[in-house]
C-alpha cells in the first residue's frame, strides 16, 4: 500500500483486505493511494500496481472530462453517501471492457490529510437480470395489451349478440301476442258466426218441418209461405258468407279498390 501503510495500522489492514467489495482510497489529488486484493481483481490489475496512478484509469474515457467537477463537488460537500445516485456509473476495466458499478463513498483524514474512501461493487448481474425483467415486462405488457384487445372484440361480439337476441326475443314476443291476439279473433268469430248461423238455420228447420205438413192442395199458401222463410234465410247466411269472404279478400289484398266521386245527397 505504499506511504499509505506508513499511516495505518495492522488492524485497518485486516479489515481492509477482509472486505468482499473493492475498496480504493484516492487524496485530493485523486491519486489512488490503496487498493484491497478485491478492487485489483474488480479492475484486473496485479497488486500494487494502481498505486499512485490517478482515479481516471478506472475511468471510461468518455467520462473524464465531468470527473474532477463531480470529484471537487464532493469534496466541498463531503459526506457519506453513494455516488451518483440517479445516475448509472461505470468503471473501466484493465482489458479495456466497461462495467456497471456502484459506488459508496465516505471521507476520512489522517494526521490532517483527506482522504476519500471508495467502496465499489460491480453490479452486472443486476443489471442484466433488471434488463432480463425489463424485457419480460415488455413482452407481458404486449400480452395484455394483445389479450385486452382480444378481450375488448369479444366483449363487443358479445354485446351484438346480446342486441341480436333481444331483437329476435321482441319480434317471439310480438308474434305471440299477435297470435293470442288472432285466437281471440278466431274464438269471438266462431261464436258471432255460431250465433249468426245458428238462427236462420233453426228458422229454416222449422219452415222445413212445417212445410212438410201441408200437403194438401188447400195448403199450398202456408207451403209457399215456408218456403219463402227459406229462401230468404238462405239468402241471408248468404250474404253473411260473402261479407266474410270480402273481409278476408281485403286482409289479403285480393281487392282492387274503384275511387269514383258522388254527391253526399246520396249516401
Amino acid at each position: 500500500m505504499g506511504e499509505f501503510d506508513k499511516k495505518t495500522n495492522h488492524f485497518f489492514g485486516i479489515l481492509f483486505e477482509a472486505v468482499s467489495e473493492g475498496i480504493i482510497v484516492v487524496n485530493m489529488q485523486r491519486e489512488i493511494v490503496a487498493c484491497n486484493t478485491s478492487a485489483y481483481d474488480l479492475f484486473g490489475y496485479e497488486n500494487e500496481a494502481l498505486i499512485g496512478q490517478p482515479l481516471q484509469t478506472l475511468i471510461p474515457q468518455k467520462y473524464h472530462h465531468n470527473h474532477g467537477d463531480h470529484f471537487n463537488g464532493y469534496v466541498k460537500n463531503s459526506g457519506k453517501r453513494q455516488m451518483g445516485k440517479g445516475r448509472d456509473l461505470y468503471g473501466q476495466h484493465k482489458n479495456g471492457t466497461n462495467f456497471p458499478v456502484e459506488v459508496g463513498l465516505n471521507p476520512f483524514e489522517i494526521e490532517n490529510e483527506k482522504f476519500v474512501f471508495a467502496i465499489i461493487i460491480d453490479i452486472s448481474v443486476r443489471k442484466e437480470q433488471e434488463s432480463q425483467i425489463l424485457e419480460l415486462n415488455t413482452h407481458l405488457e404486449q400480452k395484455i395489451s394483445i389479450r385486452t384487445q382480444e378481450l375488448n372484440e369479444k366483449v363487443a361480439q358479445l354485446k351484438k349478440e346480446i342486441s341480436k337476441r333481444k331483437v329476435a326475443e321482441n319480434k317471439i314476443k310480438e308474434s305471440l301476442r299477435e297470435e293470442r291476439e288472432l285466437n281471440e279473433l278466431k274464438t269471438k268469430f266462431l261464436s258471432l258466426v255460431s250465433h249468426e248461423f245458428k238462427t236462420p238455420l233453426s228458422g229454416i228447420l222449422t219452415s222445413v218441418i212445417l212445410a212438410g205438413k201441408y200437403t194438401k192442395t188447400e195448403q199450398q199458401e202456408k207451403r209457399e209461405k215456408h218456403l219463402n222463410i227459406i229462401q230468404n234465410k238462405v239468402k241471408y247466411l248468404n250474404n253473411i258468407l260473402n261479407d266474410f269472404l270480402s273481409i278476408e279478400r281485403l286482409e289479403t289484398g285480393k281487392v282492387n279498390y274503384l275511387f269514383n266521386t258522388f254527391p253526399l245527397s246520396k249516401v
